[in-house]
């Protein structure tokens, strides 16, 4: 019943600080889509790019074949948060004796991630494979505390499977907390971890290999620099993360110490050392010749913030909630978990708008993708404008580019970075007074767009010289001039 209450508070929480789509459902379910379709959204070279999370797409996408992707996004948010909560719930269970300080020390959890994290980390929240990857993790850390080594082998190899980065971040958090010598158990245990990672880890090693300077660095400095480089994460958050690790080391001294607590907590400064040496070794600019910096870069590629990001707060979570139940009553400690899961409802939250944009904008950028679904060829390139949300979602139409949209190999990463400087030097020199069919004609000389979608905040306010299809009061549908014709 605690697994269940946990899972619906976690649902809650999901509904109203992340309503459908949330941040990055319509980039993980446009790509499970289009594997299971390539005819939908045909010519957007993000979804025919690698396929970085293969398991989550062949798990989702046959779903995306039945029903409308919002639909999917709710049975993946319910099925991958009832994974999480009850891994979460079993987790507690086995660090605290009391059944209901699961519940306290999730209301703690989602407390501590309204208020912000370190690197941009997030659990709960929309679907996509990390999701999976985390409640994989819990499950398979509750059954190494209970010496169900083989199982906690396999699910950590799931996990890996699911999202290579959070399941190998897992597993090597698992091999710090307790390193053990090398004996027939120990051989097993690997090789379950090997079988069961093997699906997805082959995709994903696939990429590894074919990474060049230009492309590492493109993806860590421009297009997940937010994540990866540690300059620029915000100092309230360094100095509460700082405050964190203080708060829970010394809330320790209130608890009781067992085996399995102490493993919990050398897997917790497991991740704030895989955090530290993270920190240590990045750059704060993309590197130059020097074959250090070269290295260096790579590793900044494998988000070495992630599990701190997630496992600090859990940690103090897990803490506080074990204080609880030593000293107060039941029925205090339930209100105190009512209180902080109210707050955390209550407290502003960037993905409740993931658009960025006012209620009006985003009301007829809506309408306008649903024209865009209703006339356009199911084959047409589409050039969106900079801050376009949910494009391939609402106007089920392929994209030239998209600054969210960035594909995991090489190639693809520096295509879409001369996608997105095409474009820049396009409308610059629109915004200049060249001709607009002229110039778009010979700007994108591939003949990749057929159709321009234009937003009339920007500059200039129209496309004037080209064929308009349709027009509201914030945005424009061109037809985009073939180079044969100029």
């Amino acid at each position: 019943m605690i697994g269940l209450l946990v899972t619906t508070a976690c649902l809650v929480y999901s509904g109203l600080r992340a309503p459908t789509p949330a941040v990055n459902e319509p980039h993980y379910l446009a790509k499970a889509r289009h594997f299971f379709d390539p005819a939908w959204c045909r010519g957007d070279f993000f979804l025919e790019s690698s396929n970085p999370h293969l398991v989550f797409y062949v798990l989702t996408g046959p779903l995306t074949q039945a029903f409308p992707l919002a639909t999917v996004a709710w049975i993946g948010r319910v099925l991958g948060l009832l994974l999480l909560g009850t891994g979460w719930t079993a987790l507690v269970r086995n660090l605290l004796a009391d059944g209901w300080a699961a519940l306290i020390a999730t209301a703690g959890f989602l407390l501590a991630a309204a208020t912000g994290n370190l690197s941009g980390e997030w659990v709960v929240g929309g679907v996509e494979s990390k999701l999976l990857a985390y409640g994989l993790l819990a499950w398979s850390a509750a059954n190494a505390i209970n010496r169900r080594h083989r199982l906690a082998a396999a699910l950590c190899g799931l996990a890996i499977s699911v999202h290579p980065i959070v399941g190998g971040w897992g597993l090597v958090l698992a091999v710090l907390a307790r390193p053990l010598p090398i004996d027939r158990q120990r051989l097993i245990q690997a090789g379950l971890v090997f079988l069961c990672a093997l699906p997805g880890a082959i995709p994903a090693l696939s990429l590894l290999g074919d990474g060049t300077t230009q492309a590492d660095s493109i993806q860590v400095f421009t297009r997940l620099g937010h994540h990866l480089v540690p300059i620029r994460f915000s100092l309230p958050a360094v100095i509460t993360y700082i405050v964190g690790l203080t708060a829970w080391l010394c809330g320790r001294r209130f608890t009781v110490s067992t085996p399995q607590e102490s493993w919990w907590t050398r897997v917790v400064l497991a991740a704030v050392l895989v955090a530290v040496v993270g920190y240590a070794v990045a750059l704060d600019r993309p590197p130059g010749d020097a074959q250090a910096d070269h290295l260096r870069l790579v590793l900044m590629k494998f988000y070495p913030y992630r599990l701190v990001d997630v496992l600090l707060p859990a940690a103090l979570s897990i803490t506080i909630a074990g204080v609880l139940t030593r000293h107060a009553r039941l029925r205090s400690r339930l209100v105190t978990a009512a209180a902080m899961l109210l707050l955390a409802l209550m407290l502003p939250a960037r993905d409740r708008n993931p658009s960025r944009l006012n209620r009006e904008m985003l009301a007829d950028w809506k309408d306008t993708c649903r024209w865009i679904d209703t006339n356009l060829p199911e084959d047409a390139v589409v050039l969106t404008p900079r801050g376009s949300w949910a494009f391939k979602w609402y106007a089920r139409r392929a994209e030239y580019v998209v600054f969210k949209d960035c594909p995991q190999n090489a190639t693809g990463i520096v295509e879409w970075d001369r996608r997105l400087q095409l474009r820049g030097r396009w409308l610059l020199d629109i915004q200049l007074g060249k001709s607009p069919g002229q110039t778009t004609a010979t700007a994108f000389p591939d003949g990749n767009i057929t159709h321009i979608l234009w937003r009339r905040g920007e500059h200039p306010a129209s496309l004037d010289g080209l064929d308009e299809l349709f027009t509201t009061p914030h945005h424009i549908v061109y037809a985009a001039p073939s180079p044969e014709s100029q």
